[in-house]
């Protein structure tokens, strides 16, 4: 059976139901009332071709860059998600609060889907808590790649079932399929675009953040339990900018997304992070991989890195 939390928001006379998941290691390290792990368990699916969101203001739409599918060419699809004033829906690790859109793909044989490009994150709030997740419209990318053998003319039905969360003073879980219907062109020709909507891939692949150069980065676990983030320049000429602000989005459950990341820099042009772990313990990693949000006046950017594991620091 599962359990069911309600969490209060302060401005609204309707608390927000949430399933919760790991439930039996949540009860053993803390308080009922503690709001972490949530997953709400979806059950069921929407009709074929209609897309219900379940009260919350969004619209989702699978679209295509190309109007027509070569024969051994990857183009890209991707589930544009449009959200009204003050809802939102969650990356790919929404921290202490949040279920990630998922697409899961029943593709022809041959075919074969990436894993969802993630754009950049926004810090977001429900019920008081800080989650990871997007406020502003979004395209989640994945490229899909046909076989080399396909018949010129033939009719392709790409089908995804697609699960989220969307979020404003009340949560309100999504679950629908999603069909995308594309014909086959001849092998060799030039790429077909789609004009309505190929400027938004190149824009949102141009947006995507990239991997860090020039720097390192290392975490450990300190006696105090807190983690310690550290990324150093590989060249010494090189500094951190000590007006900018620096802020860690982990892929992994290890990081709790509601506290404060504290921010230092050392003599040696290293940028330092104090980063609270997360309430219910994950299973140790080699490597923290994660997105770093670099914020120096109006300008914002976003950067891919890992960062090695160092053994804890813990007392003996």
């Amino acid at each position: 059976m599962a359990d069911q939390l309600r969490i209060r928001d302060p401005e609204s006379e309707f608390p927000v139901v949430v399933t919760v998941d790991r439930m039996a290691a949540f009860r053993r390290r803390g308080p009922w009332w503690l709001p972490v792990g949530f997953a709400l368990l979806a059950v069921g699916a929407a009709r074929a071709g209609e897309i219900d969101t379940r009260g919350a203001k969004i619209q989702l739409d699978l679209i295509s860059e190309v109007t027509a599918i070569r024969p051994g060419q990857p183009f890209r699809v991707g589930l544009k998600i449009q959200h009204d004033p003050g809802w939102h829906t969650y990356w790919r690790q929404p921290g202490i609060v949040g279920v990630p859109t998922s697409l899961t793909w029943e593709l022809p044989e041959g075919f074969r889907a990436g894993q969802i490009q993630w754009p950049a994150p926004e810090r977001v709030k429900m019920s008081g808590l800080t989650a990871w997740g997007f406020e502003r419209s979004v395209l989640l990318m994945v490229e899909i790649t046909p076989p080399d053998h396909l018949t010129p003319g033939a009719a392709i039905s790409l089908n995804a079932k697609g699960a989220w969360m969307a979020c404003a003073r009340t949560c309100h879980p999504g679950w629908g399929d999603f069909h995308l219907a594309l014909p086959v062109a001849e092998a060799g020709t030039d790429p077909l675009w789609d004009p309505a909507t190929h400027a938004l891939f190149e824009e949102t692949a141009a947006a995507l953040p990239r991997p860090l150069t020039g720097w390192s980065a290392t975490v450990a676990t300190e006696a105090s339990g807190e983690l310690h983030f550290r990324m150093r320049p590989e060249n010494s000429s090189v500094r951190a900018d000590p007006a900018a602000a620096y802020y860690l989005f982990p892929y992994t459950p290890h990081v709790h997304s509601d506290e404060p990341q504290a921010l230092s820099f050392a003599p040696d042009g290293a940028v330092e992070l104090t980063l609270k772990p997360f309430p219910i313990p994950a299973a140790p990693v080699e490597r923290l991989p994660a997105v770093l949000e670099i914020t120096s006046g109006t300008h914002r950017s976003f950067v891919t890195l890992e960062a090695k594991w160092l053994p804890a620091n813990l007392p003996n």
